[in-house]
């Protein structure tokens, strides 16, 4: 017998499983290819070679205005503290001729974060906000009855960020409103920073 078709017929399986392979990789979509990679601007105006994940985390008041560019730090109606633990900027407006008051905040981490929110919250429910991609990106909290001060509240919490949004108002409808109309929140991928 001879072993000619051993050795052939595996290393012809061989070939053509490598030949498969590279085809694969030239043929792939780039814009399919890690976004973690490449040249990125970073919120604090800095550049990274190391793509979004080389940037740091947004701190301070003008991190927490980048994370939501619906703050506007020089508006009088707003105030702001920053601490070791917490960063704040809270705003009074008007929603639906309703008095609301939005409150933006960064906690020290993500986990410390969300175990307060479900404190809190713990008579309430939580719901998914969900990206284009049905992923989920943010927590939003909902108090069901008013709290002492008689504000329905609600918070809107990155799902892996340690920032938040809080809107209390007098009635459901202007609470579920302001965070629709005044509340913007940048996409989960760029709070660090935007791709180049």
């Amino acid at each position: 017998m001879s072993r000619t078709p051993l050795v052939v017929v595996p290393l012809v399986v061989l070939l053509l499983a490598a030949a498969g392979f590279g085809a694969r990789l030239l043929l792939a979509d780039p814009d399919a290819a890690d976004a973690s990679g490449g040249p990125a601007r970073c919120w604090d105006g800095t550049s990274s070679r190391d793509g979004v994940a080389g940037c740091s985390r947004p701190r301070g008041l003008e991190g927490l205005a980048w994370v939501f560019p619906s703050i506007d730090l020089d508006d009088p109606a707003c105030s702001g503290a920053e601490g070791e633990r917490r960063t704040t900027w809270r705003c009074r407006v008007r929603v639906a001729g309703a008095p609301v008051v939005v409150t933006y905040a960064a906690a020290r981490d993500v986990r410390g974060n969300l175990r307060r929110l479900r404190r809190v919250y713990a008579a309430g429910d939580r719901a998914a906000a969900r990206a284009a991609d049905g992923s989920v990106n943010r927590w939003v909290w909902r108090l069901p009855e008013p709290d002492g001060s008689g504000l329905v509240r609600l918070t809107s919490a990155y799902r892996e960020h340690p920032y938040a949004v809080t809107v209390a108002a007098p009635t459901v409808q202007a609470r579920d409103l302001a965070l629709r109309r005044v509340v913007e929140q940048r996409d989960p991928a760029e709070v660090r920073g935007i791709p180049d």
